[in-house]
Order: C-alpha cells, then structure tokens, then sequence
C-alpha cells in the first residue's frame, strides 16, 4: 500500500480509496494491531494426547488418513497436536467430533477442555516480510526408482537371533533416519558399529519417542538410548545394518568431513527428499529466533553448519529446488547454509517440518507469543476504516466487525 501525494487520496493494489488518510496514517505510526481472529480448543495437562489416541482407534484410520480426512498435515497433526505441543484449531476440533459421532459438550467434558479465543498480534513493522516471494518447487533429479537392492547384504548369527530386517523400498521413514546417520550418525570402519548420539539436555525425548520406535520400525530392532560422557543416545553393534549403509545406501564409514549425499536419495520425491532434510536439520542443525524490527525473539533463522562442505553445497541445492532464499557459506573448517526470514520459516513448516520434541516446543512458543503474525496484512488495513484509533496507539475493531470475523477474511 502508498499513500498519494494528494492528502485526500491513498493507493491500495493500484486502486484508489477515499478512505480516511488520518485513520491510515496513525496506522503506520502504531506498534502493532490486535484483532481477535480465531478459536482454540485447550486440554487440560495429557487430555490432549487421550484425544487423540481415541480419536485414532475409533476411527481405525492411519495418520496420514487422518490428516486427510481433518485436512491437516500429517507431521503436524501426529507430532504437535497429538502430543499437545500446541492447542488444537476450533474447526479441526468439530471435525474430528464428527468422524466419531459425539457431541461437543461432552467431548469437552470427558477431556476436561475448554475453547478459548486467540489473541492475533501483527506488527506494523513486520508488513514486508510476505513481500518476499520463494521460486516454486521444482526438483531437477530425474531418478524415480525407490526400491532397494538387499540381496548381497550379509546377516551374522547374531543378526537371525535378533530378527534384524532390512529395508526394500526408500521410504520417507528410511530418507529421515540417513538424514540423521549424517547429522549425528557415526558408521566405524570395522566392528560393524554404529552409533547416533545428542545433546543430553534437551533430546531425551526425541531419541525415546521417536527415534527409538523409528529404529524398530525399520529394522526391527530395538535400541536403548542412555547416558555417555558428553551425549545421550545409543551404539549398536549389526553386520547387517552396517553391510547395509555401505552396500545398498552407500554412505562412506569413517570420517564424515567429504561424505556426499547418496546417489541413491537423489529421487524427484519430494516427500522422500524433505524427509532427508528433516532428519538432519533435526539432529545437526539449529532453529532460532532473533530480536527484529523491536519484536523479541520474533525473527527465525534455520541454521546447518556440517564438517562436510560437499553436504552443505547439496544440501543447499535441493533446498534452492524447494523454491528458499539461502545463504551458503565456507570458512576453513565448516560449511553453512542459513534459512532466514517468515516466508522461508512458513515453507519449512509446511514442505520440511520438525520431528524433534526441541524444535517443535520453540516453534510453539513462537507462535503463542506472535499468533498469525506474518498473515496478509494488505486486506486487514483497508478495513480498518471501520475502527478507531485509541490514544494508546492500538487500532482497535468495534464488536460488530469482529463478531464477524473470520481467519483470513474480515467482513
């Protein structure tokens, strides 16, 4: 939006308005606005992981049939709401109901839960930030095959007694555990070791709730994360995990300061290739949030920064064929690429998303502290013609608009 030279006059996409130019004025001179946009539903401590594990066996349905039928991402869906990271959206709360025939007065009842409005926060400062525009998707890797090749992999007797199993197809499950072999994996040149370790503070959970299951899924093994000196995780001694990580994914042992990303994961999958990113950025790679444009901790930055320059230029190749605005850079040592900025932010979430316990409690507190903040402000200022400006510089809306506001669209 400009303002025109004529004081009586203003510009909003190219078409004039005669609205009051006082009104927009002081609009730019403000902190920020508030408008209540939208409903959630808050559980009651471990109500909402109940909810959900409910909803799940009356249904009969898998996550991803799930996510389809509430119209909802899958990740967000069975990571974030089903462990109550965040409170859950009204109008998926009164879909889920639906699939299951209840009420929802009882269904608040029984789950001691109550719905409450979101307060919607967007700061003046931050109007740019959905100006700057990602490249569409476009994966340039020609290779679709996804089937896996175990036929030369050797079992020892230990492996049989076991009952250890070895992946046939490249799934997104198998693309987010090489992405975290290459993140904190360590495959020893002899033993047929490996091992997966993180930081001791705050991985614990990632490593017992999903990495744990995840390993038992795709090997059928199971692993028991612990305590060592300086990390939290596990070792694991398999000639036939070891045979195949070197044989059929074909990752290097030894040191990781030249490994390269497997020819065998340069599919045109997206799905398969998020994955990958996921694993890796969840376990060597950081999520934070600056202080920007006056707002606290508000500005997000995805950072990775790996021994292995050869990882970060591949890494940032497939990022740049998701469409993100990067930053590659190397020193002597280290190589690395930075996500910065809400619409890098918001593609991440959506394409890439988080597993780990650690970086989905950030995102949340992110989202509590600046709910919708990087929404379309360009329909929500030609509106406000409707309000007034209060002397605490907050534009406020009178009860009749916002009776009738909806996400994304004010009436």
């Amino acid at each position: 939006m400009r303002l025109d030279k004529d004081d009586n006059k203003e510009s909003v996409n190219g078409k004039r308005c005669y609205n009051s130019l006082t009104l927009i004025r002081k609009i730019y001179k403000t902190e920020y606005i508030q408008l209540l946009m939208k409903k959630r539903v808050q559980f009651a401590e471990g109500k909402q992981k109940d909810f959900f594990k409910n909803l799940k066996e009356k249904t009969n349905l898998s996550w991803k049939e799930l996510s389809n039928q509430l119209n909802v991402n899958e990740s967000t869906l069975s990571k974030a709401y089903r462990f109550g990271f965040c409170d859950i959206p009204y109008s998926l709360f009164i879909n889920a109901l639906e699939l299951i025939n209840k009420n929802e007065r009882d269904a608040l009842k029984d789950y001691n839960a109550k719905v409450i409005n979101e307060l919607v926060i967007i700061g003046r400062k931050v109007f740019g930030e959905r100006k700057k525009l990602l490249k569409p998707i476009k994966i340039d890797y020609k290779n679709n095959r996804l089937d896996l090749d175990t036929s030369k992999v050797n079992f020892s007797k230990y492996d049989i007694k076991r009952k250890i199993k070895l992946p046939r197809k490249l799934t997104p499950e198998l693309a987010e555990e090489i992405g975290m072999h290459f993140g904190d994996g360590f495959l020893s040149k002899s033993r047929f070791e490996y091992r997966l370790k993180g930081n001791q503070n705050n991985e614990r959970e990632y490593y017992q709730d999903y990495i744990k299951p995840l390993f038992k899924i795709l090997y059928n093994i199971e692993i028991t994360p612990k305590d060592f000196k300086d990390s939290y995780g596990f070792e694991l001694k398999s000639k036939a995990i070891w045979e195949f990580k070197t044989k059929v994914i074909k990752i290097k042992s030894g040191k990781k300061d030249d490994l390269c990303i497997p020819e065998i994961l340069k599919v045109n999958n997206t799905e398969i290739l998020s994955a990958f990113l996921r694993g890796l950025f969840d376990t060597d790679g950081s999520l934070r949030f600056k202080s920007q444009y006056g707002y606290e901790k508000y500005y997000p930055v995805i950072e990775l920064s790996l021994l292995s320059k050869n990882i970060i230029k591949e890494v940032g190749a497939i990022l740049n064929m998701f469409g993100f605005n990067i930053w590659l850079g190397f020193n002597d040592k280290y190589g690395r690429i930075s996500l910065s900025g809400i619409s890098n932010f918001q593609r991440y979430e959506k394409l890439i998303g988080w597993s780990s316990p650690k970086n989905l409690n950030k995102v949340n507190d992110w989202k509590k502290q600046y709910p919708e903040l990087s929404r379309d402000m360009m329909d929500v200022v030609q509106r406000l013609r409707y309000g007034t400006v209060a002397p605490e510089k907050r534009v406020r809306l009178p009860p009749s608009i916002l009776q009738n506001t909806k996400r994304g669209n004010l009436k």
